[in-house]
């Protein structure tokens, strides 16, 4: 198979050939070798004061995970990152590393060569996917009797049940579809995450103890109220599906579809069932996508794949204004896919009733907004139009309101649930934590936030005093610098 480099660190990951790969879902981004590995952890600089640590939402070991790998100790390596991430293999291909997180936080990164972070992790889950035997769990501490209710599968979810868990709790999830993983599970496509990777980490949190209830939509099958009078704590992490809605004239034609929805459609039941009954989304050959974030590049590449379309993301700003990750636009434009900026639609045509052509705005940008974007607007009399078969909108998702609504749980902005400084919400022993507080974000801010409110609903269980020294605190402080460096052997559990 033909493989192209793309700089990261001393070594380039392999991508599969872009002509192969727009015909499957197979993954793209190939892994490093046992060698590469172990020569890319060597360039660690073991700093005492690791920033790429601070820079990771779940607070990832890479400082002991490089230090272990370098060595070839990769059963000690993956128990140091263990110990703080519940979904290894997950996050090492979904974190964009180099925008803001660990691999941008490498002081290598000044001579241009950061550690490659991500790829060594994806390497040490995998390693310990395939193992037969000697599996460890992360630290526990004793059974408490006390039971909780996460409501959501999600991954902020999955890391805050597997926190409580440890903390000794009893955790029941419920999951309104057929299959846990949220957003990891339906809405990044496979060529970027095999499932396979997410199924395995999801029954390892299970064999922990971790019970998930799924085809359950609490506010619906079962009341908010009958799990508050059977647990004592409840978390709420229902992720952001509430699509944002547009009032373009002529967006309720046929052949407009929301793109996560889409996403949904196509992956919940395993891309190999969608296939099977390709009758879903009849794209035709002229698809355009509006939007410019991660989603609208997977909307992309997905429909590239099932209808061999032509297919084009129109984003009303630049494209270094682009939120997505800039490796997975290099993957999209290898594949083909093209790329309209500056432009968004003022209108739809249709003919019996579907969609045949979009009416395009020419956008300039004007003045910053409050976020400091400077803010597009339309040219005065400059459209264009483009024809099309269909359209995806990935313009955003709001915070999924359906539970807050119907338990009268007070509401932020965006109908987003309202937590204090400690997650919770208006209700008594109810806390909330994830996208459905903040709306869209990246897996592993979910996971943060998810486990942050974890550790909160253990203080309210347990009444312990504000701020109480966490697993992962209580981690760090034995296993510090100087017990590692000495013979790569952690620390005792934490009590």
């Amino acid at each position: 198979m033909k493989v192209e480099p793309n700089r990261v660190g001393q070594f380039p990951f392999r991508k599969s050939d872009p002509e192969e790969r727009k015909s499957n879902f197979s993954e793209v981004q190939q892994p490093y070798t046992e060698e590469e590995v172990m020569r890319e952890a060597e360039r660690c600089l073991l700093c005492g004061t690791p920033v790429c640590i601070d820079a990771c939402p779940v607070l990832l070991d890479v400082r002991g995970m490089n230090e272990a790998a370098a060595r070839g100790d990769f059963k000690k390596a993956h128990e140091r990152i263990r110990e703080t991430n519940p979904l290894l293999g997950v996050t090492a291909r979904c974190c964009p590393q180099l925008q803001g997180l660990c691999e941008d936080a490498c002081v290598l990164r000044w001579s241009g060569q950061p550690i490659g972070i991500g790829l060594i992790q994806r390497y040490i889950a995998d390693w310990e996917r395939k193992q037969q035997q000697n599996k460890s769990d992360p630290s526990t501490s004793p059974e408490t009797g006390k039971n909780v209710a996460v409501i959501g599968a999600g991954p902020a979810g999955l890391a805050a049940a597997e926190l409580l868990r440890r903390y000794g709790h009893h955790v029941t999830m419920y999951e309104e579809l057929s299959t846990p993983g949220g957003t990891a599970w339906y809405g990044i496509p496979d060529y970027h995450l095999p499932k396979d990777v997410l199924l395995y980490e999801i029954e390892r949190i299970k064999g922990m103890g971790v019970e998930i209830k799924t085809g359950i939509k609490v506010g619906k099958d079962v009341g908010l109220s009958q799990l508050n009078d059977v647990n004592d704590a409840i978390l709420i992490t229902t992720g952001s599906k509430d699509p944002i809605k547009l009032d373009t004239p002529g967006i309720d034609l046929k052949g407009i579809y929301d793109g996560y929805q889409f996403l949904q459609s196509v992956f919940v039941n395993g891309i190999e069932d969608y296939v099977r009954n390709l009758n879903k989304y009849d794209l035709g050959k002229e698809v355009i996508v509006i939007g410019g974030g991660d989603t609208a590049l997977d909307c992309a590449r997905t429909a590239l794949r099932l209808a061999k379309a032509k297919v084009t993301i129109v984003y009303r700003r630049t494209e270094n204004d682009m939120p997505a990750d800039p490796i997975m636009l290099e993957e999209a434009k290898e594949e083909g896919v093209r790329f309209m900026f500056l432009a968004e639609p003022k209108s739809y045509e249709g003919s019996n009733g579907h969609v045949v052509a979009a009416t395009m705005n020419v956008m300039r940008l004007g003045a910053p907004d409050q976020s400091g974007r400077k803010s597009p607007e339309p040219v005065p009399n400059k459209e264009f139009k483009i024809e099309c078969s269909s359209v995806l909108l990935a313009t955003g998702r709001e915070p999924n309101s359906f539970l807050q609504k119907k338990a009268d749980i007070k509401m932020g902005k965006k109908n987003s649930i309202a937590i204090n400084d400690h997650y919770k919400t208006s209700m008594k022993g109810v806390f909330a934590a994830g996208d459905v507080t903040t709306g869209e974000t990246l897996v592993v801010k979910a996971m943060g936030s998810g486990r942050e409110a974890a550790q909160r609903v253990h203080e309210y269980l347990m009444n312990l005093e504000e701020n109480h020294m966490s697993f992962y605190e209580t981690y760090y402080r034995q296993n510090y610098y100087d017990r590692m460096m000495e013979d790569g052997n952690t620390g005792p559990p934490p009590e």
